[in-house]
């Protein structure tokens, strides 16, 4: 099993596909936990405030409770979140009065988009004051995320043939979790955006006007 570390907000609805406002109501509500991160100190808590985050058992609620919110009440959702909390490391299903629920499916989605954003991190660079570029180059990785938008992955890498399918997916998931905060990028390259002018002919409409 993975040891999945404690995950900021805006990890958690990559994740488990929850929006980070929900996420957030949850934690304000007393639903779940904020939890400690080992990686912090005092000497970091003193300098900037702490990011919320959650743990293994709160994002195995949360992803249960999200199907079963319309059946739960508020007092339904307390228990159930105290039932994620008793359980032991290796347990794999969660008794909730008369139900018993398997976590194997839960786990096993977001374990591997846990692992996809692990594997992501790898391949981006984090730059202050500058958007996070793909390593080895400088093209951000938000702009490579941005052109999936209206581009395949084919014409991807045939316009940065310097990339790798593994760095355009890295750039994906990377987006994805740690959105774009501004004016996003354009969902087409230069190169695309000038083709399909070509091919509706305004650049021949350009030409024969510059004759007149």
């Amino acid at each position: 099993m993975v040891d999945i570390q404690p995950v900021t907000v805006r990890e958690a609805q990559f994740l488990i596909d929850m929006s980070e406002k929900e996420i957030n109501r949850a934690i304000d509500r007393g639903e779940v936990e904020r939890v400690s991160d080992p990686a912090e100190t005092r000497h970091t808590l003193r300098l900037r405030r702490p990011a919320r985050k959650i743990g293994m058992s709160e994002l195995l609620f949360l992803a249960l409770e999200k199907q079963m919110h319309a059946d739960l009440t508020p007092a339904g959702r307390k228990k159930l979140y105290q039932a994620f909390k008793r359980k032991s490391a290796k347990q794999q299903t969660i008794e909730f009065g008369l139900f018993k629920v398997s976590l194997t499916d839960i786990q096993k989605g977001f374990i591997d988009r846990y692992k996809q954003l692990h594997d992501a991190k790898k391949e981006i660079m984090e730059q202050d004051g500058s958007d996070p570029v793909i390593k080895g180059t400088d093209i951000s990785a938000y702009r490579i995320a941005a052109l999936t938008q209206g581009q395949t992955l084919e014409h991807i890498l045939a316009d940065y043939p310097t990339l790798s399918k593994d760095q355009v997916q890295a750039a994906i998931a990377y987006a994805a979790a740690y959105p774009k905060a501004g004016r996003p990028y354009p969902s087409r390259s230069f190169r695309r955006a000038a083709d399909s002018l070509a091919d509706m002919g305004v650049f021949d409409v350009i030409e024969t006007g510059s004759d007149a």
